[in-house]
């Protein structure tokens, strides 16, 4: 009987992702191989749910919602704020503003510059972002003693700058 992926398998897997960035350019695609323990590596919900009980051979795709990612977007996160509070040369919209105050550090991202206050978007720049797995499972079997300890990192690959486009 074929081994199938249960908590303790060591898994390894071809997988192309997809990005797509919630106000970016065209998604993102990478194509890797990947060695995870099951259930000891962290990988997205969505991912580990399609896995389990699938066998060598098998194929899945996986749609990872924005909520495993880097959160939805909160519409509620973006605010009026007055615009003389902030340094000027600062507020430029579609750019990070970022000022130390009282100790702490205040940033968000520039939606707007009207006349006596600005749009501030508090949501992390990449919340929305959303990504499709296409994953076949190239081999299972019970993981060894030494095996046992986190080796895949589960985040997607970072959005780059410019692709961020708010």
């Amino acid at each position: 009987m074929e081994e199938r992926i249960r908590e303790c398998s060591m898994v390894t897997i071809e997988y192309e992702m997809r990005v797509m960035p919630a106000d970016g350019p065209g998604p993102i695609v990478q194509s890797k191989a990947c060695s995870f323990v099951m259930g000891v590596d962290v990988q997205y919900a969505s991912v580990e749910t399609a896995l389990m009980n699938t066998k060598a051979g098998d194929r899945v795709k996986v749609y990872v919602p924005p909520e495993e990612i880097y959160g939805a977007n909160d519409p509620e996160l973006v605010r009026e704020l007055p615009r003389a509070d902030y340094k000027q040369e600062r507020l430029k919209p579609g750019r990070m503003y970022r000022e130390m105050k009282h100790r702490s550090l205040v940033q968000f991202m520039v939606k707007e510059v009207r006349d006596e206050v600005i749009v501030a978007d508090f949501n992390d720049p990449r919340a929305g972002t959303w990504a499709e797995f296409d994953i076949l499972v190239k081999e299972v079997r019970p993981a060894k003693k030494e095996e046992m300890k986190p080796s895949c990192v589960k985040t997607p690959p970072e959005i780059p700058e410019g692709g961020q486009g708010r």
